[in-house]
């Protein structure tokens, strides 16, 4: 059986059946956590054809007919650049990665991206070896947290609205990203156009007008929340809880999710103590390097 790599703006449908076959094998084989972001990748192939997306991000390593390696590029934005994947325990210790690895870092200089970050669960030993080989620098660490159900109690009084946002809220938003996560790539897609993909951002409002923004994702019957800020003049006020759980109760209730996830960095104790208090608990820990 001959080796192939093939290189791909998006994935499709078979794609997305045969990497989640082998994200099963993988974190099966370790009790890992693999951030691929498979589901997201998916819709955007669905409201896009390959020929109108101008970047390689996906890169695939098949024995014959069988995947048995991969790696991603996700990037929401233009200068920094999330590199995780995977290969079949059976096919490891044979270059494969570093391949791919090579391969996607040549791509990541072509798109003139400043930073690469390798994503990987602190519990990957495999992952973790491969990292120290490249030399590449410790950044930052992210919980993922899932939501207890049976500790989750819903939000009964208000004093805020989540408002479905709009196109004409981008510039507000990438305003929030800059000041809440020191974001400076602005908004790379639209929020109606993003909200296709099942990922929907929400203005945070008072009386006072736009106080933060959430945003609530679906896949299947799972349930993310991502991009969460409160500007710095309405925090310790209780707003921030108000629009999680409000955020909650819309996957929830509305939209039947059975699980609800987040990721909140390590060092931001603050929002990790509001999590813990809302009824997530830590699943497990992602480390970011910075490839030298």
């Amino acid at each position: 059986m001959s080796d192939v790599i093939c290189l791909k703006q998006l994935i499709g449908e078979e794609d997305f059946q045969k990497l989640n076959e082998l994200k099963t094998i993988c974190t099966k084989q370790e009790n890992i956590f693999l951030k691929l972001e498979l589901e997201f990748k998916l819709n955007i192939s669905r409201m896009q054809n390959q020929e109108s997306f101008a970047y390689v991000n996906e890169f695939f390593y098949y024995s014959g007919e069988t995947l048995v390696g991969y790696l991603g590029i996700f990037s929401s934005g233009g200068e920094t650049g999330e590199l995780t994947g995977m290969v079949h325990p059976l096919y490891r210790r044979k270059g494969i990665f570093i391949r791919l690895y090579d391969l996607a870092k040549e791509e990541c200089k072509r798109r003139k991206m400043q930073k690469v970050l390798l994503v990987c669960d602190r519990r990957s030993s495999s992952g973790l070896a491969f990292i120290e080989a490249t030399g590449a620098a410790y950044s930052f660490s992210e919980y993922e947290m899932k939501l207890d159900n049976k500790k989750y109690v819903s939000q009964k009084e208000k004093n805020i609205v989540l408002r479905k946002a709009v196109n004409s809220d981008a510039n507000e938003i990438a305003r929030q990203n800059f000041i809440c996560f020191g974001d400076k790539s602005g908004t790379e897609i639209m929020p109606e156009d993003d909200a296709k993909s099942n990922r929907i951002t929400y203005m945070i409002e008072t009386e006072s007008g736009v106080i933060g923004k959430i945003r609530v994702e679906l896949n299947a019957d799972e349930g993310f929340i991502g991009g969460f800020g409160i500007l710095p003049a309405y925090r310790n006020k209780g707003y921030g809880k108000q629009a999680l759980k409000s955020a909650v109760d819309l996957l929830l209730n509305e939209n039947n999710a059975h699980h609800v996830a987040l990721e909140v960095a390590a060092h931001n104790k603050n929002a990790l103590n509001l999590y813990k208090s809302s009824g997530f608990v830590e699943e497990s820990v992602t480390d970011y390097y910075e490839a030298q």
